[in-house]
């Protein structure tokens, strides 16, 4: 916590006693001197007079508020209001040494306030709100300094039960067979651990992660937007290697001070955590990107405003840039349902990042070109990832006896020219008989198509990049918001 600062003779704060604990212990003395002093003559009389001045005094100088606006007193007040007296400064296009000269305290004080290295004080906050460039008003001072964050790092939402998630797929998988929605392959810790150890597999990242193009896509976002503020929104992070490390890319081509807030959404509330502490470790806490943490289904995004609001403060709007890695579209029952709504509240200059499995065959190939085209049609279910996708029926079966994995093929998919792998577990118990699940989904895009169909909602397709071991297999699109009001 910031001390309490009061100005030297330059305007630069220095340390000072908490001024409320000040005030108790003189209005207390002065009580006492009172007392004591009853019938004690002048000289009482004269000492209690020049304690109840410099008790006005105190009052006078050090209260909550100038005027009714609000003087910004510990750590978090303080940080808040740097952060406006900066969007403020650059919002009236001027440098740190015009706005010292209009207060008329040095640069160096204007810096370290700006750079939360100092509280502002009463005298310099009052010279601040004179300059009328700057426009101080009481009600954007107040909402900088009384808006309440402890630091917490989480947002859940009201009524999200995960005890139930979980209840509800323990009976499905108790049931006849049905269709499992695929978050819940990796919805609980034991699911997420097996998750986690599948695709830190040295060979699945050898041959997808060690390729991806992260410099390359942070180069063109950078060279699309300007030196603009980011709000970075991974939706499905898994892990977070991959967007942290483009996260570093991005703050590599920022100029001066990057203004980064980077928030993490997941359903998996391990794999958020899990992807919180890589983010915190890689980036380190001196970082200037500031990382939350929001758990919920991106299904229903558009209904989180921590991941659709923009920080109204800053002088430039932030532009948001959506990152859907690690194949996380496939997890959309439907994608143009997903981009026509969960999506709808983009403004012109958002972008979106994602990468998707290529398909083998052109989009008019028939079923039996595909089965003979797709690799994953032709050879046996990879083991990493039954024993992944099993861990929830070791779970929730108790009467287990026996299970395995194959691929099911579904040609009827909402975005032109793709088709589906539908991962299919049956299942052999000890009280009924076998039974069948689809758990997981893994999708197969044409290229151009599925380019089209961003266009059809105003995403135009800023580049595309094929990467990997085999460059007809992989590919990723960064596709930008155009003017909404043409669509």
């Amino acid at each position: 916590m910031l001390a309490t600062q009061a100005p030297d003779a330059e305007g630069y704060s220095t340390d000072a006693a908490p001024f409320p604990e000040l005030k108790r212990n003189l209005t207390a003395a002065l009580q006492l001197s009172m007392q004591i002093g009853e019938g004690r003559g002048t000289r009482w009389e004269a000492y209690a007079r020049q304690l109840r001045k410099f008790i006005e005094f105190v009052n006078e100088e050090h209260t909550a508020s100038i005027d009714g606006c609000p003087i910004p007193i510990g750590a978090e007040q303080a940080s808040r209001f740097a952060q406006l007296l900066l969007a403020k400064r650059r919002a009236a296009h001027l440098t740190l040494t015009q706005v010292a000269k209009l207060a008329g305290v040095s640069a160096r004080t204007i810096s370290n306030i700006e750079q939360n290295r100092v509280s502002v004080s009463r005298d310099t906050l009052q010279r601040l709100r004179d300059i009328p460039q700057l426009d101080l008003q009481p009600g954007d001072v107040a909402k900088a300094v009384t808006e309440c964050d402890p630091g917490y790092n989480c947002h859940i939402p009201p009524g999200y039960d995960t005890i139930e998630m979980v209840k509800d797929l323990s009976v499905q998988l108790n049931g006849p067979g049905c269709h499992i929605e695929q978050t819940n392959a990796y919805l609980e810790h034991r699911s997420a651990m097996a998750y986690l150890e599948y695709c830190q597999n040295p060979t699945y990242v050898a041959r997808f992660r060690e390729s991806y193009p992260s410099k390359n896509i942070a180069n063109k976002i950078v060279n699309e937007a300007g030196q603009v503020p980011l709000k970075v929104i991974a939706i499905g992070p898994g892990d977070g290697h991959l967007e942290v490390r483009l996260l570093q890319h991005l703050l590599g081509r920022l100029h001066e001070t990057p203004e980064i807030r980077f928030v993490l959404f997941d359903i998996s509330q391990p794999l958020l955590t899990t992807a919180y502490q890589h983010a915190l470790d890689t980036l380190g806490t001196r970082s200037p990107v500031e990382t939350v943490m929001v758990q919920g289904n991106f299904h229903d995004l558009a209904q989180y405003p921590q991941v659709t609001a923009v920080d109204a403060r800053s002088a430039v709007r932030q532009t948001r840039v959506y990152l859907m890695m690690g194949y996380t579209i496939a997890n959309l029952d439907n994608e143009i349902r997903f981009f026509q709504h969960n999506l709808s509240h983009c403004q012109a200059g958002d972008f979106l990042v994602i990468d998707f499995q290529q398909r083998r065959s052109p989009a008019s190939a028939t079923e039996v070109e595909i089965r003979r085209s797709d690799p994953a049609l032709t050879a046996p279910f990879p083991v990493g990832a039954e024993e992944w996708l099993a861990t929830p029926l070791r779970m929730h079966c108790p009467d287990l006896v026996s299970y395995s994995f194959s691929w099911e093929l579904e040609m009827h998919c909402p975005i032109p020219g793709s088709y589906m792998l539908d991962s299919i577990a049956r299942v052999q118990t000890k009280t009924q008989p076998e039974k069948r699940f689809s758990v997981f989904r893994s999708k197969r895009y044409d290229e151009e198509l599925l380019r089209r169909s961003f266009a059809r909602f105003g995403w135009e397709c800023i580049t595309s990049m094929a990467f990997g071991a085999d460059k007809s297999a992989v590919a990723l699109l960064l596709v930008k918001r155009g003017d909404t009001k043409k669509h």
